[in-house]
Parts: structure tokens; sequence; C-alpha cells
């Protein structure tokens, strides 16, 4: 098959009994004019802020979405974010990472 669009490295920061903090990489194979990352929380996290993009939370589903300041991206580059959320127990990584709704590989 053909190579998958990026490559995503999910980092837990730090967590705390209701919170933690992470950081999300994205290694781009094209180049961007824009960008948007979508992921799935498995259990039930809720962002609560977000710097680096503007995010956007239905149910569990999340969107990130490219700043002005930093829209563009090289082919080979990586852009990154980082957010706060809630969390209720158990704190799985999220899954199904895609950029610009192609398919991204763990890093």
């Amino acid at each position: 098959g053909a190579p998958a669009a990026c490559r995503v490295d999910y980092d837990l920061v730090n967590q705390w009994p209701d919170g933690f903090q992470a950081t999300v990489t994205v290694t781009t194979r094209d180049a961007l004019d824009s960008w948007r990352v979508g992921f799935t929380f498995e259990d039930g996290q809720r962002i609560t802020q977000m710097w680096d993009a503007s995010v956007r939370q239905d149910g569990s589903h999340v969107t990130a979405s490219a700043p002005v300041y930093r829209r563009t991206v090289a082919a080979g580059g990586k852009l990154a974010f980082g957010f706060v959320a809630s969390r209720n127990g158990t704190n799985r990584p999220p899954a199904g990472f895609t950029l610009n709704d192609r398919t991204c590989a763990p890093a």
C-alpha cells in the first residue's frame, strides 16, 4: 500500500486524578497550505484548553485546526499542538489520527 500521509507522536506530558496535559506532533509527507488533525478519545476525555491550534470537540471526536499564524508546513515538516483535558478514570491515548482526512501512522 501507499505510505501514510503522516506520522503522529502523542506524548502524555503529565496527568493528575481528573485531568492531563498532552502534546501531538505530526510529521507530514506532503507540503500543506493548511491543516486539520482529527482523533478520537476512547475514554470520554474532554479538551478544556488547546494551544497552537483551534479545537472543536464533538462527543469523543476532536478536530484541531491550523492557527492563522502557522498554516503552512513544508513537505517532511512537523506541526505540533498541545492541550489540557479532563478525564474520569482511564486515560488511554486517542486513536484514529488523521491529517486533512488522510490516515496517519504512529511515529
